[in-house]
């Protein structure tokens, strides 16, 4: 080791050294100067002899006691015309009242009590004397000032009436009828094709019954939103209807706007959500009503979280049936073996397989988009048909399924076709097996979500 690297050692140690040293210094100072700003009191008040608490500057008569301020006066006027006492409160934001202690044990039976209903005309003035000529908010004796011929006991029987014990009663106008809070209105179910899953609602309570000609020309501001919205009125029977042209002459006390959140063609924009909800408080203020809004705390995220699932439920299952070694196969044989496998030729041009409540279970259309009809079929060769099965539309779509496969089956044996998937890869056994789990999985996904397969919620969702 050459002399300028132990040079080099013994100054990098010096520099360690001198920091080290310079840190403790450092903190050393700091430390005293702390203790010198926080100095020990030499006394304790609390733990002071002298020291005490008089309960009664602090609470007087059980109740707290109020700082001197502006005061006003509250009266009250009894409709027997009886003179009532003064009840002063001190002047705060909401005022507090006290209320009369209990009177003594008597002896001598209590006068009658007047049955009359009680009337109040309750008014506010500032006291104009000074605060300290001002009557105290709490005393302790409040019938103490009583005139002579008001009875005690009939004041103290019928002040409990009053309810002076509120202290967040707004005093600010006379106590009338029409000042009492409205009764809340008597809830009623939404009308049954109203679905809270998918739909937004305004419920109007309307003040008097309104024809269902002047609510539907309310409506007609609905008429640029992209989403299906519908409208329903109650009538005297508590029956819903939906305002159509047939119940313009019926009268309606409470109507629902509807809004479809979801459909196949998305969820609603932010655009049309807001230019609903604006459309709807508009016409409760037209028509003086209340609004009730019923569904999800947030519409916009929660109509993007549904379209997101009805992305991933909404499959359509497709089997193929293509020409094989003989070629194309007539349409009259086709339409013999279709409506023998019990399909029915709709009017869209498509063979249907209907259930017993006549919704459609599976359809088979042209390979070639071109609808079927009867006298096409007369003089028509096919290069290949389809068969579908609209996974959401379908109650037990394992079963349809099924049912479809063996139609699919029996035609292709019939016409010497080919049956395969969507990539015209042949299809086994093994794939149509993978085909149904798949479905079953589908069909759990939709009902954990509460949407049923095949139900009317599923056929306004997934249309």
């Amino acid at each position: 080791m050459t002399d300028l690297q132990l040079a080099l050692i013994a100054l990098g140690a010096l520099i360690i050294f001198a920091v080290v040293l310079f840190n403790w210094w450092q903190e050393r100072k700091l430390h005293k100067e702390t203790e010198s700003r926080f100095v020990e009191p030499e006394t304790d008040v609390l733990m002071d002899e002298d020291f005490r608490i008089d309960p009664h500057t602090v609470l007087r008569g059980d109740k707290r006691e109020e700082p001197e301020e502006e005061e006003f006066v509250v009266r009250v006027r009894i409709q027997d015309d009886e003179p009532a006492p003064q009840v002063a409160a001190s002047h705060e934001a909401e005022p507090r009242f006290s209320m009369p202690a209990e009177p003594d044990a008597r002896e001598e039976p209590e006068p009658a009590i007047s049955q009359a209903p009680l009337h109040l005309d309750v008014t506010e003035e500032i006291a104009e004397q000074a605060p300290e000529a001002a009557p105290s908010a709490y005393t302790e004796n409040p019938v103490a000032d009583l005139p002579p011929e008001q009875p005690v006991e009939h004041v103290l029987a019928e002040e409990p009436a009053i309810n002076l014990g509120s202290t967040t009663a707004p005093w600010d106008e006379p106590v009338t009828e029409e000042s009492q809070p409205a009764a809340a209105p008597e809830s009623v179910a939404l009308p049954a094709d109203v679905d809270a899953q998918i739909d937004l609602s305004a419920i109007l309570y309307l003040p008097r019954p309104y024809s269902g000609a002047a609510l539907r020309q309310q409506f007609l501001n609905f008429s640029e939103i992209d989403k299906p919205v519908n409208a329903f009125g109650l009538d005297a029977f508590r029956e819903w209807h939906l305002l159509t042209r047939e119940q313009e002459q019926g009268e309606f006390t409470r109507c629902v706007c509807s809004l479809q959140l979801a459909d196949r063609s998305g969820a609603v924009s932010r655009e049309m959500l807001i230019r609903f909800q604006n459309a709807a408080e508009d016409i409760a203020l037209n028509l003086g009503a209340q609004v009730e809004w019923q569904g999800a705390a947030d519409p916009l995220v929660y109509a993007q979280a549904l379209d997101a699932f009805c992305i991933e439920v909404d499959k359509l299952v497709s089997l193929h049936i293509v020409q094989g070694s003989n070629g194309p196969f007539t349409g009259t044989k086709f339409r013999g073996l279709a409506e023998a496998s019990g399909l029915v030729l709709g009017n869209d041009g498509a063979f249907h397989y209907r259930d017993e409540q006549g919704h459609t279970s599976f359809s088979l259309i042209n390979q070639d988009s071109n609808p079927f009809n009867a006298d096409m079929l007369r003089t028509v060769v096919i290069k290949g048909v389809v068969f579908q099965l609209d996974i959401p539309h379908v109650k037990n779509c394992t079963e349809v399924f099924n049912q479809m496969v063996l139609a699919a089956r029996q035609m292709s044996n019939s016409l010497s076709a080919n049956l395969v998937d969507d990539n015209y890869r042949q299809l086994t056994d093994a794939q149509i097996d993978r085909i149904r789990q798949q479905l079953k999985m589908l069909h759990a996904q939709m009902i954990t979500r509460g949407i049923m397969p095949g139900g009317q919620t599923a056929a306004r969702l997934f249309s």
